[in-house]
């Protein structure tokens, strides 16, 4: 039997074969920075006579963001029946046209590990690692780590995730082989313009919905502002609940939020600083008092955007002050049952100078019975824009509709 670490590096072999694009180097240990993206059309090159380049931070740049990819159940069998490239073809394009392509990995890739102990099997996930590979010839090039499924398998499988991740170059944050790893920003660089990613998630749902739950939703919450995020509290109590978010995820304390988008903005000096949130209440279209609160927090201390995941459907996107909070990005590859959740999109910022220029918003439908995404249909999107528009217009951010996509000017 071929072993995992042999067939992870033949199938990265045949990835960049069958695809032609190097991977961003390792997000290792440190903050992980890639490689040069090829020059941008419409920025003068050394080679034009007389031109010269912009300096980095006004160099127009653009970042996709994406919600939860799930590459175990359903999607995993499909991946295993039609090869790696199945659940990303309708959107390949779309992915590898950004210059940063970001989303939530939703699912630990791994042959090791056990089940967490009394989580129900179906919301206990792992993926076979061979579906990975997917996700990097898509184009994605920075991977959230840090949700409620992560340790689903335990830490063998959270290190063997980092792992292939790291084979095949993605970036990541969010989970690590303990918390400071977890908390470090990946950090990627694409013709002199600075990203740094942050993720975090919140450690407090109730996986079945138990009432019973909702009270250790709250005492954990108070643990955590009486001891602080070295208390007994966080993590304990979060596990007593039945919860998998733990050891090596980084956990969405506000403290730690601040303090690391701090750190990072004064030790890395990067152009764009986004946090990705996995946070919030499954299947509610409008966000918490805890998302609202904390998403402005985050901007407030200097992050160009949050990015939320969770709730597995589209929740509003709110202009507030300089940036952006989009507090659910819905899912991007899953298979749920409700309808809502097949109803999806991707956001792509548009950056210069340091600042978001507009938000364009593309409507995505995930296909069902076949759990990929696919552009929505002319109808499906003027639906789903305007119910995007209601929602955000109550927060100050109305969608305008252009050509099929929804625009947010700054």
């Amino acid at each position: 039997m071929i072993g995992p670490a042999v067939l992870a590096a033949a199938l990265a072999g045949a990835l960049l074969a069958s695809c032609g694009r190097a991977p961003e180097a390792a997000a290792g240990p440190g903050p992980a920075v890639s490689a040069a993206a090829p020059p941008l059309s419409g920025v003068a090159s050394p080679n034009d006579p007389g031109a010269a380049a912009p300096p980095p931070s006004a160099r127009r740049m653009t970042v996709l963001a994406c919600g939860d990819i799930l590459l175990a159940r359903t999607p995993g069998k499909r991946a295993a029946e039609y090869g790696f490239r199945y659940l990303f073809e309708g959107v390949r394009d779309l992915v590898s046209g950004a210059d940063v392509a970001f989303a939530n990995l939703e699912t630990p890739v791994s042959y090791l590990g056990e089940p967490y102990p009394g989580k129900p099997p179906n919301v206990t996930f792992r993926a076979d690692p061979a579906t990975l590979f997917g996700v990097a010839w898509a184009g994605f090039d920075v991977l959230s780590l840090a949700n409620n499924h992560m340790n689903d398998y335990g830490p063998r499988a959270v290190d063997e995730t980092l792992a292939y991740v790291d084979l095949l170059g993605i970036a990541r944050c969010g989970a690590g082989r303990d918390l400071e790893e977890a908390r470090r920003a990946a950090v990627l660089e694409r013709d002199g313009v600075r990203f740094a990613f942050l993720a975090y998630a919140e450690g407090w749902w109730s996986v079945r919905g138990a009432e019973s739950l909702r009270a250790a939703v709250a005492a954990t919450r108070a643990e955590a502002r009486l001891h602080g995020p070295e208390g007994l509290g966080v993590e304990a109590t979060a596990h007593g609940a039945g919860h998998s978010v733990g050891h090596g995820v980084a956990h969405a304390l506000e403290e730690h939020i601040l303090e690391d988008v701090a750190r990072v903005k004064d030790v890395i000096r990067p152009d764009y600083v986004f946090v990705s949130l996995h946070w919030g209440d499954e299947h509610q279209r409008a966000p918490n008092a805890f998302q609202r609160g904390l998403g402005r927090a985050v901007i407030d201390a200097g992050a160009t955007a949050v990015l939320g995941h969770h709730p597995h459907v589209l929740q509003p996107i709110e202009r507030y002050k300089h940036g952006l909070i989009a507090y659910s990005l819905g899912n991007f590859v899953f298979d749920m049952a409700a309808e809502a959740t097949y109803e999806t999109a991707a956001l792509r910022l548009v950056l210069e100078g340091g600042r978001i220029l507009r938000v364009e918003i593309e409507p995505l439908t995930i296909a069902r019975g076949a759990y990929y995404p696919r552009a929505a249909t002319p109808e499906e999107a003027s639906a789903r824009l305007r119910d995007l528009n209601r929602w955000s217009s109550r927060l100050s951010t109305p969608i305008v509709e252009r050509a099929g996509k929804g625009v947010v000017d700054f």
